[in-house]
């Protein structure tokens, strides 16, 4: 009888071992520690808007986070957009109140509360520039159109940069020019050339995404294109010389807007004055990665464009030619940085390409295509579907 009892009672210790030690992993976490808030508003919340906590032993897996607010039956999670091991992003919630207690929760395991306060004034918004490229030149191409030029460290590496900033008007005009069928007509400088264009950028994938002009679908979405938000997720539209910076699902979503110019591109970099950020898991391996690239952002009240061209695939030995790009996180927070109100990413890679009248190498080209690959100064070019240009009539 005791051998049997015995045989019966080693399973249920074993058993219960191995509770114990799953429980007491769990218990081992280190607490989650909350060291302080950040937000556009003095520290200070808007319902709605991101607020960012700094703090300790967080997780950068956004699905071990939780920002939660009450208690009991009452605690309720808060929406989490961005989580590192030192800070979480998420949305400030609509309450009653003025102020509420928050905190952390990582695998269960809870922070010590922080009060949340809120305010109803929002920060007056600015378009002025607040990124400061030491050395960058200037040169004034017409009335209301400036070219900046900048080779040198930012953030850490070298960059080769190049922004137009166009005011528009009765004299400055922006459209966006279609044509990938007519080979004289494929590359950047040869669409500018055609259009008397003053200035002008590559404009989103003309391979795969959607594209209306001046009420003419030029290109439209098969349906076997995927619809991943994080590529296909904004388009820029245009209506007598007033851009905008919209959002959509997809190609056929775009399709049923009523503007007259749609190029639908990804993706969307800042929104209403914010930087856009994206699950870790739902991003692609190109916009983490370091590219060359190309975007436009356009001010609040949509008077003034700002296009930029970012150089890369330039690992030169001498540093006069040698250009890192950036990732589509670090170009959200230049187009910010930049008074961009909102900001989208065009077609980048070896189709990133600027041209400037008057400017520049032989084909008006101004940045160093990564084309070229063994010749900084090289003229060779991608050949591009769509381009965004400025006309002006003081050309």
């Amino acid at each position: 009888m005791k051998k049997a009892l015995l045989l019966i009672i080693l399973p249920v210790l074993t058993i219960a071992a191995i509770s114990c030690s799953k429980k007491s992993g769990s218990d081992n976490l280190p607490e989650p520690v909350i060291t302080g808030i950040t937000t556009d508003y003095g520290g200070k919340a808007i319902a709605g808007k991101p607020v960012q906590l700094n703090g300790t032993n967080f997780s950068s897996k956004i699905t071990d986070v939780e920002v939660l607010m009450g208690v009991g039956l009452d605690s309720k999670a808060l929406e989490v957009t961005e989580a590192t091991e030192t800070k979480i992003v998420f949305i400030a919630p609509t309450i009653e109140r003025n102020q509420v207690k928050i905190r952390v929760s990582i695998k269960g395991k809870e922070s010590r509360s922080v009060m949340l306060e809120f305010t109803e004034e929002e920060k007056p918004w600015d378009d002025t520039p607040t990124i400061v490229l030491e050395g960058a030149k200037t040169v004034t191409i017409r009335e209301g159109v400036e070219w900046t030029t900048f080779h040198g460290m930012w953030e850490g590496q070298i960059r080769n940069i190049n922004i137009l900033r166009t005011t528009l008007n009765e004299h400055n005009r922006i459209g966006i020019y279609y044509n990938y069928s007519d080979e004289n007509l494929m590359d950047l400088d040869q669409k500018c050339e055609y259009l008397d264009a003053l200035v002008g950028t590559n404009g989103p994938m003309a391979c795969c995404h959607y594209v209306r002009v001046d009420g003419q679908t030029m290109r439209i979405a098969r349906e076997n294109d995927p619809s991943e938000y994080f590529v296909y997720n904004c388009a820029l539209t245009i209506d007598d010389n007033v851009p905008a910076i919209v959002k959509v699902k997809d190609n056929f979503d775009a399709a049923s807007l009523p503007n007259k110019t749609i190029g639908v591109g990804g993706p969307l970099l800042v929104y209403e004055g914010e930087i856009q950020s994206y699950p870790e898991e739902n991003t692609a391996d190109f916009l983490k990665e370091t590219h060359p690239r190309t975007a436009i952002g356009i001010s609040k009240d949509g008077k003034t464009v700002t296009q930029v061209a970012i150089d890369g695939r330039w690992d030169r030995s001498t540093a006069d030619e040698r250009a890192i790009g950036m990732q589509s996180a670090l170009l959200a927070k230049f187009m910010r940085g930049m008074g961009c109100y909102s900001a989208m990413n065009m077609d980048g890679g070896g189709g990133t390409a600027m041209w400037v009248y008057g400017q520049g190498n032989s084909r008006n080209i101004v940045n160093h295509v990564s084309e070229n690959r063994w010749d900084w100064n090289g003229t060779k070019l991608r050949a591009t579907g769509n381009t965004i240009y400025i006309r002006s009539d003081l050309k």
